[in-house]
């Protein structure tokens, strides 16, 4: 999972900066070598046939794994960094002429790498040039300057690379914390309903055995073993009990608190805090606003959880396709609310619709995520008074999340609730 940061080098802006930086170095050789018998063609076509392999990279989400593109990054980097030293030879320029032009992929591999990747990239064309002079007997107040020259030229990358260590903490730490929240209360929600299920059977074999105890019994041989059975029953429905508590907190650790709710405002913060955690820069995504609805009266956390797990499930598989694109889209149908979370990540097969919203059962391979996040997420707004319905055609997903404006029932499914409430519509 890629916690923090997006890979610099792999966006659009960051080759188009790349681009601009190359143009300008062979510009400044160029001039330089004016009145010299030297021919700026081949670095030249070298410079755009680079652009080009990076340029089709970059634009055709290639390569498709995070650690392929971080290695392509680092490639282009210090494919620049070279390029800068070659011309500078090839134009045979004084020492330091070019090492501006090695800046720019040096701050970049300092955001992708650190601070001595970046130093390293920026000072190396300083200390060639310091080489070279050396091996010519130049001054060797001379080669300190061309050496100081490039130690200087490090100090931007280095700020750089400091400048982000922090801020790349905090948003891996932030990125963290989506996933764990979200985890711990999936799990929670099904632990709450596996463990009421196994008191409620308790309580049903315990009522069981006292009809059978009641009946008229000829063997007395069956009527001490429907008592032991009963006596079995009981104690364990009272373990559960002194385990469990009261039945009213079964419902779920945390129960629902209704509030005045900004949808739009939570679906953008769940969207940044989604894209954090789950998303790589191939990974487009976009909120759209129909009709906006008016403050709602609901359970924040509880929207909150759905929306992030189903924005896991969008990005996720995108993300293994090598990008695509989410949409969000927010609108007002009649009394309710709902926010519909489409994406082109392939679709879902026939056969795993069948058990997608059974737990532990849709997890898909390569996921971070626990299989719990559909199952738990219809229960989570089925408590509330909304709902969940889950659309897959031609390679296109969309998950349509329906919350009332007003504060409602719970809306929930008796054969497996936790709650009681009135039978949700099949």
């Amino acid at each position: 999972m890629n916690f923090g940061y997006t890979r610099a080098h792999m966006t659009p802006a960051l080759w188009a900066l790349r681009a601009v930086n190359l143009i300008l170095v062979l510009a400044a050789a160029w001039l330089a070598s004016r009145g010299k018998a030297v021919s700026l063609a081949l670095p030249a076509l070298t410079a755009l046939a680079a652009l080009g392999v990076s340029a089709a990279a970059v634009f055709a989400g290639w390569p498709r794994s995070a650690k392929a593109r971080l290695l392509a990054s680092a490639a282009f980097a210090v494919g620049d960094v070279l390029l800068v030293m070659w011309i500078a030879q090839w134009a045979d320029l004084p020492p330091g002429a070019l090492d501006l032009g090695a800046l720019v992929p040096a701050v970049a591999l300092a955001i992708e790498f650190g601070a001595a990747a970046g130093a390293a990239a920026a000072v190396a064309p300083a200390l060639l040039a310091a080489g070279l002079l050396w091996s010519q007997a130049a001054e060797p107040a001379f080669i300190a300057s061309v050496v100081l020259r490039g130690l200087l030229c490090a100090l931007g990358p280095v700020a750089a690379g400091l400048a982000l260590a922090p801020a790349r903490a905090r948003a891996a730490a932030a990125a963290r914390g989506t996933v764990s929240r979200l985890r711990a209360a999936q799990v929670g929600e099904y632990l709450s309903f596996a463990l009421f299920q196994l008191r409620d059977y308790a309580i049903s074999i315990t009522s069981l055995a006292e009809a059978i105890a009641l009946a008229p019994k000829d063997d007395p041989k069956q009527h001490e073993r429907v008592d032991r059975l009963r006596k079995a029953a009981s104690e364990l429905g009272l373990k559960l009990s002194r385990v469990l508590g009261d039945q009213s907190a079964l419902a779920t650790a945390r129960p629902p608190a209704p509030a005045a709710v900004d949808l739009l405002a939570l679906v953008e913060a769940c969207v940044a805090d989604g894209r954090e955690a789950f998303a790589p820069d191939a990974v487009r995504v976009t909120v759209l606003v129909e009709s906006a609805p008016p403050p709602i009266e609901s359970d924040r956390r509880s929207i909150e959880l759905v929306l992030l797990a189903v924005l896991q499930n969008s990005l996720e598989a995108c993300a293994a396709r090598g990008g695509g694109a989410v949409t969000v889209l927010l609108r007002r149908e009649g009394t309710n609310a709902e926010i519909e979370v489409s994406d082109d990540g392939g679709g879902v097969s026939e056969t795993d619709k069948a058990s997608m919203f059974e737990p532990f059962l849709s997890a898909r391979r390569g996921s971070h995520g626990l299989g719990l996040g559909l199952s738990m997420s219809r229960r989570f707004l089925e408590r509330i008074g909304g709902g969940l319905r889950i659309k897959s055609k031609g390679g296109y997903t969309a998950a349509l999340l329906v919350v009332p404006i007003k504060r409602e029932l719970p809306n929930i499914r008796l054969e497996d609730s936790t709650w009681a409430g009135r039978r949700a519509e099949h």
